[in-house]
């Protein structure tokens, strides 16, 4: 009797512990719904069950389409996952080896020495998408797809930027010639061999890799950005110029990035990687043990998206975190501009957190406030307060300078709701300086840096921008004034030594 007694008791303490978290949660997400501040999905689970679930915002501002737990987001980078499982799954049947070079799968490859775990680890010296920028500037309207890597490769005179294994170096062009590699060896196209190898055996039944010119999905979510501090408006990122190299000319790769899915479907994968469905146990833990450089030494750098103290690694296409109090985690993380993705796997406790978003949102603070949510921790405070710039820069478009300013003062005044950032500021003015194509846009843009140099008298950098929209307006002598205040304040800003270098001044 006194054993069931301390039994019901302990049933009791984790039910009404596990309560407590589930609210701390619903209250946490309520707060980011009433006030907008996420526009994505987030799934938690803990022993492979799930434990919140939460959708937010808009998957398409333009037609009011909200999100869902059916809506379809590109994993971006999270996909390296999946084209590593891929590669490993090979590697276990026996149809490759991680030490292999890649011109045995790839004839004609062009560097002798990078092996197939180089590529997985980033750490073989390939280009980047700087790999591309030539073709683009020839022809500014082409789509990239894997087909143009082997052929551009060749074509690449600057070599490797490094002896295989000698560094670590980020490189979206690895995953690329994995994926041609899946293909080489199985003889199956990329999106079939994912579809018929990893998603179906994962139970994952609304993932896909994504095609060019494929049938338009109406459940994935738009890539959607505000991209400057004057738009009001969430625009299509793959729309907007400044971005149109990453999220057009580049966006029909596979390997590196585009499986779309669902925050269920990433869990049923979650489920069968970490079971064993996927991989042989062995292989399973050497695809998260980190990789070493040639040197002997361990690849560390600081975590990615996670906030606090802690040490991210890499191992055979997985992020690895390291974090005080929270032992190891493994996942991966993605960005395309208008969308940022986050997987995380608690090997210690088996908590899971997947996040995706294409808007709006604060996406390292939330990730990691879940992690202390479930923890039992409180989450780190949402940031509630409105940006007084982007007040300032809509007055000023509407109602001129005067009411601008005049906004700007209350704004500022109004500490509970609003606050000011000269950063902000001076980014505005850049973006009326460069990105606007109204015909105020130069006064717009000479308007706020001068008010800037007034809200921020001591600050070099703001005399600096000042007097490059000064030039740019043609107002020389009034430009070297600023340039000189700006030296004056720091006399080893490159910035300002450059410009009056360029005007003949030292």
């Amino acid at each position: 009797m006194r054993s069931f007694i301390i039994v019901t008791i302990c049933l009791m303490a984790v039910g009404a512990t596990a309560q407590h978290r589930v609210i701390a949660l619903r209250n946490y997400f309520d707060t980011i719904s009433a006030h907008q501040l996420y526009d994505g999905n987030i799934l938690l689970a803990e022993n492979g069950r799930k434990v919140y679930a939460f959708s937010g915002g808009y998957a398409n501002y333009a037609q009011q389409q909200r999100n869902t737990e059916q809506s379809h987001f590109n994993l971006a980078s999270i996909s390296k996952v999946f084209t590593a499982t891929a590669i490993l799954r090979l590697k276990d049947k026996g149809k490759l080896k991680l030490e292999d070079e890649v011109s045995r799968y790839l004839p004609g490859f062009p560097f002798p020495g990078v092996t197939l775990r180089h590529l997985l680890t980033h750490t073989s010296g390939l280009p980047n998408l700087e790999l591309f920028e030539e073709v683009v500037k020839q022809y500014p309207d082409t789509i990239i797809t894997n087909v143009a890597v082997l052929p551009l490769l060749k074509q690449w005179k600057k070599g490797l930027y490094f002896k295989p294994g000698d560094e670590f170096r980020y490189c979206n062009t690895n995953f690329n010639v994995l994926a041609l590699i899946i293909e080489k060896v199985s003889g199956l196209d990329f999106p079939t061999y994912m579809e018929k190898y990893i998603f179906r055996p994962a139970g994952m039944k609304n993932t896909y890799v994504f095609r060019v010119n494929q049938i338009e999905d109406s459940l994935l979510v738009k890539q959607q950005v505000k991209p400057t501090f004057y738009d009001t408006a969430w625009l299509q990122a793959d729309k907007v110029a400044r971005y149109r190299y990453t999220e057009y000319n580049n966006s029909g790769s596979v390997g590196s990035s585009n499986i779309i899915t669902t925050t269920e479907d990433m869990l049923n994968f979650d489920n069968a990687f970490f079971s064993g469905e996927l991989l042989s146990p062995a292989t399973v833990e050497e695809a998260i043990t980190p990789v070493k450089l040639n040197d002997g030494k361990t690849y560390e750098a600081h975590m990615d998206t996670m906030l606090g103290e802690g040490v991210g690694q890499y191992g055979l296409g997985w992020e690895i975190f390291n974090m005080p109090g929270y032992g190891k985690g493994v996942g991966h993380g993605g960005f395309k501009f208008g969308l940022a993705t986050f997987y995380y796997h608690n090997l210690n406790s088996k908590q899971v957190i997947i996040a995706f978003m294409n808007g709006n949102s604060s996406l390292g603070d939330n990730v990691t406030s879940c992690l202390y949510m479930l923890n039992g921790k409180p989450a780190i405070p949402l940031f509630l307060k409105k940006s007084a710039v982007r007040e300032y820069a809509r007055a000023l478009m509407v109602q001129g300078a005067d009411n601008a300013a005049c906004m700007l003062h209350l704004c500022m005044a109004d500490s509970t709701h609003y606050y000011f950032n000269t950063r902000e500021m001076n980014f505005l003015g850049y973006d009326f300086l460069y990105q606007s194509k109204a015909r105020e846009h130069l006064q717009w843009s000479l308007e706020t840096f001068k008010l800037n140099t007034f809200l921020q008298p001591a600050d070099f950098n703001t005399y600096d921008s000042y007097g490059e929209a000064l030039l740019e307006a043609g107002h020389r002598e009034d430009a070297i004034r600023m340039y000189r205040k700006s030296l004056e304040l720091n006399p080893n800003s490159k910035d300002g030594i450059k410009a009056m270098k360029k005007l003949g001044l030292m």
